[in-house]
């Protein structure tokens, strides 16, 4: 009797394992048959993007006519509220690496550090496609002209001003590229672009990583 309910389970084991490795397999993310184009794990499958940066090292205070600059304050973010109350010169305006690599299927770590935007415009894009006279409309007063060009936009971040006190100069936003080719990235804050805060990300073909060593 036992060996007979035995036989029985048997296939219903079966069928219960298979189904749970085909839902491991969906839940990974693709079947095996696409792996070996869009696997999202291995070389170039991620990158990490410092946009801006606090100095911390003495730097000039833009003057104050007649005053020659000057240095300015030390960073210091631990009171509370400081974060809101540093200027504009004591954050480092740049994307580093100017241009980061992945591959096709890989995602962009964009790791925000000051009041920034970051937009993402399709392959083939240049700093000098940017209408910087499309800007967002009604921004409150005293805030910084927002870029609004969406020609060839294929992503835009948070705006953080919208963003709860504490995040709105400190988050990360993640970006995935499926398609080879050169995108342009950008600080969509107007006076941070127009000092040159742009980049690129690269995005190879999966097959073809021996270009990503050159």
């Amino acid at each position: 009797m036992k060996r007979s309910l035995f036989l029985f389970a048997l296939p219903a084991i079966f069928v219960f394992s298979f189904a749970a490795f085909a839902q491991h397999s969906v839940h990974s993310g693709r079947s095996a048959a696409s792996a070996g184009t869009t696997r999202d794990s291995g070389p170039l499958s991620n990158a990490t993007v410092t946009f801006g940066g606090w100095m911390a090292n003495t730097h000039p205070c833009p003057p104050v006519p007649p005053a020659p600059p000057a240095p300015c304050p030390v960073v210091d973010r631990f009171p509370a509220g400081a974060a809101t109350q540093f200027p504009r010169f004591s954050n480092h305006h740049a994307l580093v690496p100017e241009i980061a690599k992945i591959k096709a299927g890989g995602t962009v770590n964009f790791i925000i550090a000051g009041l920034h935007v970051v937009a993402v415009y399709d392959d083939g894009t240049t700093p000098e496609d940017i209408d910087i006279t499309d800007l967002v409309p009604d921004r409150p007063p005293m805030t910084p002209p927002i870029i609004n060009d969406s020609t060839n936009r294929i992503y835009r971040g948070l705006d953080p001003l919208l963003l709860p006190p504490g995040t709105q100069q400190d988050r990360v936003e993640a970006v995935q590229f499926s398609e080879p080719g050169l995108y342009l990235v950008i600080c969509a804050v107007l006076p941070h672009f127009n000092e040159g805060m742009y980049g690129y990300v690269r995005v190879l073909p999966s097959g073809d990583l021996a270009r990503a060593a050159k």
